[in-house]
């Protein structure tokens, strides 16, 4: 008997072509990741790396250690799935759902800001610019276009998608042993775990397990067998709860909609064409590690200032950017668990804008009456004929509302707190004491290189993260201009030892 199906190796697991055959620019013709393990030299020098996560940080570590890893070497991609360059983010099956960020500031390439560009004029969009909005969908297909190319450009190093799920990783004699599902076990110089933004957590306990309640929001079955004037709420009014919308819109969906948040906010849009931010000077006190009522008192009086000369408060946001992990960093644990319980949210629809398109959506339900916004918390939940009531108090208010609801959707937006359910594989390493969780909640702790901190706070050699996660000690790491620096920076460090 055959492994299972979730837990079979590139050649049974995957389909024949990841890719419909399209030009790649820059680099080499597409071929197809399943016919490219050859039979290899085996030199003193080669290595064994695994990347467990195929998201933008997996396919981006790959890309860098393609590039530079030398002849005889191996790279196993791993990911449960079976999507390999897909991720949570660019996993969408709607050509609707838009990349926040211009194209022009996509690339995978640091070393080329306008690879993203190229390959979109070279792939059936000749008139492509950098300041447009993207389907997330074709953003996943350039993500998979430009690891296989880079594949075809060695065919010297070896490159293996699993399909399977990581249950633990173990120091062996100076490697680290990964073992699968299966029982399986096999041996790595170097680990990369590459693990994105975890599933969200239910926004009420008595949501779970309930039929008409869609824990997934992006899952096929979120909105199927919806009527067209059915009642819905949405639990969270952020980039997730926009990305619903747009899906019932494309749906013909007309009936009432209840949009619900701690705070009622909205994500802030874009500007339409959206080019390089205009330079701004900022003060650079904002983050010379004052206290956080002073950073905010500052960083205030910056966007008043920037007003006054009749510059975007955007480009305010945009030369903060770089100051940003520095900011973070200077804050001690309170200021730190002050900023989270206050000011995250306003933070998030300010700093993750909507693309121009998606907030036209956002205007025009609002506009119409068809979207309710409010700001509340959902206190309690019950089942009654085919219908979900929920129970909610408003923000500042004693009364109790009732809105009910043929279908009630998860738009929290991802977690990042870590237990047996979110990620089972990082609960273990964590159990093991082979994972030091952000005290805050906000994933796990690494070092300079990257490598992941045991329970006592020591780097371990040959064990790395990369991902969203980083956010716990550098805060702005979660967006692709980032990541793909911390991915070169990480390939740079395995392939010099």
């Amino acid at each position: 008997m055959g492994p299972p199906a979730q837990d079979r190796h590139h050649h049974a697991g995957l389909p024949r072509r990841l890719l419909p055959a399209r030009p790649a620019v820059p680099g080499p013709v597409l071929v197809h990741l399943p016919g490219l393990r050859s039979e290899l030299s085996t030199a003193g020098s080669s290595r064994r790396i695994a990347i467990v996560g195929s998201g933008f940080s997996g396919v981006a570590v790959a890309w860098q250690l393609l590039g530079g890893l030398p002849s005889g070497s191996r790279i196993t991609l791993i990911n449960g799935s079976g999507r390999f360059a897909r991720g949570l983010a660019y996993g969408t099956q709607s050509a609707d759902h838009l990349l926040n960020v211009p194209a022009g500031r996509m690339s995978l390439d640091p070393a080329q800001p306008e690879h993203f560009v190229q390959w979109l004029r070279a792939a059936g969009s000749p008139s492509a610019q950098g300041s447009e909005f993207v389907s997330r969908r074709r953003y996943g297909d350039y993500l998979q276009a430009s690891l296989e190319a880079r594949i075809a450009s060695r065919p010297d190093v070896a490159l293996d998608p699993r399909v399977t799920a990581v249950t633990d990783v173990t120091p062996h004699a100076g490697r680290w042993q990964l073992q699968f599902s299966d029982g399986s076990t096999d041996l790595f110089d170097a680990v990369v775990l590459a693990i994105g933004h975890l599933a969200p957590r239910p926004p009420h306990p008595g949501l779970v397990g309930l039929a008409g309640y869609a824990a997934d929001p992006w899952a096929e079955t979120a909105l199927e067998g919806l009527a067209p004037d059915a009642s819905l709420a949405l639990i969270g009014s952020g980039l997730t709860m926009l990305d619903v919308l747009i899906s019932l819109r494309a749906r013909g969906h007309a009936g009432p909609v209840l949009a619900l948040s701690r705070r009622g906010l909205l994500p802030q849009g874009h500007r339409r064409n959206e080019g390089p931010p205009q330079p701004w000077a900022l003060d650079p006190a904002i983050a010379a590690g004052r206290p956080l009522r002073e950073q905010l008192r500052r960083f205030r009086a910056e966007l008043a200032r920037a007003q006054a000369a009749g510059v975007d408060w955007r480009d305010v946001w945009a030369a903060f950017r770089a100051d940003t992990p520095r900011a973070w960093r200077a804050l001690d644990a309170w200021g730190r668990r002050q900023f989270l319980r206050h000011l995250l949210p306003y933070w998030d629809v300010h700093r993750h804008r909507a693309a121009p398109q998606a907030r036209a959506v956002l205007e025009d339900d609002l506009a119409s009456g068809r979207l309710r916004h409010a700001a509340g918390r959902l206190i309690g939940v019950d089942a009654r004929a085919d219908r979900l009531h929920l129970h909610w108090r408003a923000r500042g208010r004693a009364e109790v509302e009732t809105f009910s609801a043929a279908r009630v959707i998860n738009c929290s937006g991802p977690s990042s707190v870590i237990d047996a359910e979110s990620s089972p594989l990082l609960w273990r390493l964590q159990q093991a004491g082979r994972l030091q969780p952000c005290p805050h909640g906000l994933g796990l702790l690494v070092d300079e290189q990257h490598q992941v901190r045991d329970a006592h706070g020591r780097g371990q050699a040959g064990l790395h993260y990369i991902g969203p996660h980083l956010r716990a000690q550098l805060w702005e790491a979660t967006a692709v201009p980032e990541l793909r620096e911390h991915a070169a920076q990480l390939a740079a460090q395995l392939l010099r030892r």
